[in-house]
């Protein structure tokens, strides 16, 4: 009986045990003055100038009827980034937070996901462009917009793409009139395969002119969605943390201790 007893003991233990591995070094919240955020995590965490962390606020799903808690699941609700390292604390700055929350004392984790980190450096440089003053009107023309906002890639690739769709589309719409031009001063006496030569030319690049008539206004279609979409909350901070296992301890509303493991697919 001791034997089974010790066995289970053991075997939470070893659970317990897991379960810390698996989390990620966390630190907290501990000054918070007008955008400037203090975090007790510095030198000695490795933490360096430049790390971008999440702010994890916990969302609780408790049962209706019982008030028991079903589960604790981190999210983010925010951002920062460290601008100074001291031994065993860091200065950061608060890139966003969702809903004007209140960030003391709440858990801040390193970004160590490269889309993640790819998200927030394409927010802080849309708030700079944003900062800046770039006008949505730079939307008439594609690819100005994405440009002064810092997708230069983009910018660049859809002002040629339209440029390109439009004066291929002029060039064929004016080489289809002067063909059916051709066509049209044709004298009688001819064989059916001259007619038919010059009015298919004709056609033939009247319809190609369309098509890139129609793909330059796809182009500008999809321009006025990215603008519109890059306008809106790009970060999505809101978005749960990007871990397919979590494992968490926690206390039930009768006070027992609780063991939680979820799991997202």
């Amino acid at each position: 009986m001791f034997r089974r007893k010790s066995g289970v003991v053991l075997l939470v233990l070893a659970m317990l045990g897991t379960a810390g591995a698996q989390l990620p070094a966390k630190g907290l919240v501990i000054k918070n003055t007008d955008g400037l955020i203090f975090i007790d995590m510095g030198r000695q965490d490795n933490v360096m100038k430049g790390d971008l962390f999440d702010i994890i606020d916990n969302d609780v799903v408790l049962h209706p009827l019982s008030g028991d808690t079903l589960s604790v699941t981190p999210r983010s609700v925010g951002a920062l980034k460290v601008l100074q390292v001291y031994p065993k604390m860091s200065l950061a700055e608060l890139l966003h937070i969702q809903g004007g929350k209140d960030p003391m004392l709440m858990q801040v984790a390193q970004i160590h996901s490269p889309d993640r980190l790819v998200e927030i450096e394409r927010y802080i440089k849309q708030s700079t462009a944003t900062a800046s003053g770039v006008s949505p009107r730079l939307s008439l023309i594609p690819g100005l917009y994405q440009y002064r906002m810092g997708e230069k890639t983009k910018g660049l690739s859809l002002l040629g793409l339209e440029a390109t769709a439009l004066v291929l589309g002029m060039s064929y719409r004016l080489s289809s009139n002067d063909w059916y031009a051709q066509y049209e001063e044709l004298g009688p006496g001819l064989s059916p395969t001259d007619y038919d030569f010059y009015y298919n030319g004709a056609s033939d690049r009247r319809s190609m002119s369309n098509r890139l008539f129609w793909l330059a206004g796809a182009l500008y279609a999809y321009n006025l969605v990215d603008v519109m979409w890059m306008g809106g909350n790009q970060m999505q901070l809101n978005a749960r943390v990007e871990r397919k296992t979590d494992f968490g301890l926690g206390l039930s509303a009768e006070g027992r201790p609780m063991f939680n493991l979820m799991r997202r697919f």
